[in-house]
């Protein structure tokens, strides 16, 4: 491991922003002075409904008011978001007791986006625009293909594209699909046509999450497919392989579900493409991951010793998270890594759950092309 990455390991981000135009850029910027005029009158006519909020939280849950929680906005910066809290303070850690928390008060709030009026004060401090995709938490780094993360291009928003087609009742590849053609489309004309759309989502309280817990469908999973490559499987039998476009075969194996939140990776075989290494290599295990996320709750991840390692192989798995077990290795979970699945001892091993409160994202961001075999350098000033 590279000694000047912090010691949790854990996958890296990659990174292929959008080229905006001239044009764009320039809009960007004159958009800006528009976003504060507009928040800070926000926050004047809103004052009175906000303080009413504020007691209603005061009522219902008490303290503290304000919900703080660090997102990702443009570039990947990371910023403190603020809003109205909806639950009440956690008890032991399940999806239950999530739902439990929210109060009659937080789901009203929320389905009224009343409990975001204090993301107007980020946008008067430059976090984030009126119009944008929205700020995501710094929790799912790793977890998105390059292409997903070109959403991060231009400034998260307070509501976006994605918000006003669907929301939340959006499956996540779709969402992140059409937060990147906001990027690509960024302009006047669709920026008045959000806001228009986003009063009519608002009055009829359309795909609002009440619950965002670790498990439920609402977490980020990663993605599912990209536009280079698709996942097939894992089978009842744990068979899986990963296609291009031109339905080759790029990578395949089995994975063994173990129960207790535990996965192995029983057997991967590289197609001639990727028998170098790359790019692509690295986003076909990525996939892997994220498909074994988003169909079984696996806190961690193994492979078998059975498993041929070439140097490429193992490079791209590390760069997923995938390291050697053993003191050297420490993951952002307070829970000890398994030493035995299936009853041998994992050559690596991967935490593929969110890291758990305290831990801060494992690794810096990477900038990465979608040519296969071109190296991956880290983004100044996002490390």
């Amino acid at each position: 491991m590279n000694p000047s990455h912090p010691p949790f390991a854990g996958p890296v981000q990659r990174v292929r922003p959008v080229r905006l135009s001239r044009r764009q850029l320039n809009y960007l910027r004159l958009r800006r002075r528009a976003d504060v005029a507009l928040a800070l009158g926000g926050l004047v006519v809103a004052a009175i409904p906000m303080a009413l909020v504020a007691l209603g939280v005061l009522v219902t849950m008490g303290r503290p008011v304000l919900f703080a929680q660090e997102r990702m906005t443009q570039s990947g910066r990371i910023f403190t978001l603020w809003k109205f809290r909806s639950m009440r303070d956690p008890g032991p850690r399940s999806a239950r007791d999530d739902a439990e928390r929210l109060v009659p008060f937080g789901r009203f709030i929320r389905a009224t986006s009343l409990d975001e009026l204090p993301s107007l004060w980020n946008i008067v401090r430059g976090d984030m625009g009126l119009i944008g995709p929205r700020p995501l938490p710094t929790y799912y780094l790793g977890r998105f293909s390059a292409e997903q993360f070109a959403r991060h291009t231009v400034p998260a928003g307070l509501t976006g594209h994605a918000q006003v087609h669907g929301r939340n009742e959006v499956e996540w590849d779709r969402r992140m699909s059409i937060d990147q053609e906001y990027v690509q489309q960024i302009g006047p004309v669709l920026d008045l046509q959000i806001l228009r759309d986003t009063v009519g989502v608002v009055l009829r309280r359309r795909g609002v999450d009440f619950v965002e817990a670790p498990g439920e469908s609402t977490d980020f999973p990663g993605p599912q497919a990209t536009s280079l490559l698709e996942l097939d499987g894992p089978a009842d039998d744990g068979a899986w392989q990963c296609r291009d476009r031109e339905d080759r075969v790029l990578l395949g194996g089995t994975v063994q579900l173990l129960g207790g939140g535990m996965v192995l990776i029983g057997a991967l075989a590289l197609g001639a493409e990727l028998l170098g290494g790359g790019v692509l290599l690295e986003e076909a295990l990525l996939l892997l991951v994220s498909r074994v996320r988003s169909r079984e709750r696996a806190r961690w991840m193994g492979i078998a010793p059975e498993v041929e390692l070439t140097p490429a192989l193992r490079e791209a798995l590390e760069r997923n998270g995938f390291v050697p077990p053993g003191p050297g290795s420490v993951f952002p979970t307070h829970e000890s890594a398994p030493t035995l699945m299936g009853g041998r001892p994992p050559v690596l091993i991967a935490y593929v759950e969110r890291p758990q409160p305290g831990f801060p994202p494992p690794r810096p961001l990477l900038s990465m092309w979608s040519e296969p075999g071109t190296s991956a350098t880290p983004v100044p000033g996002l490390q």
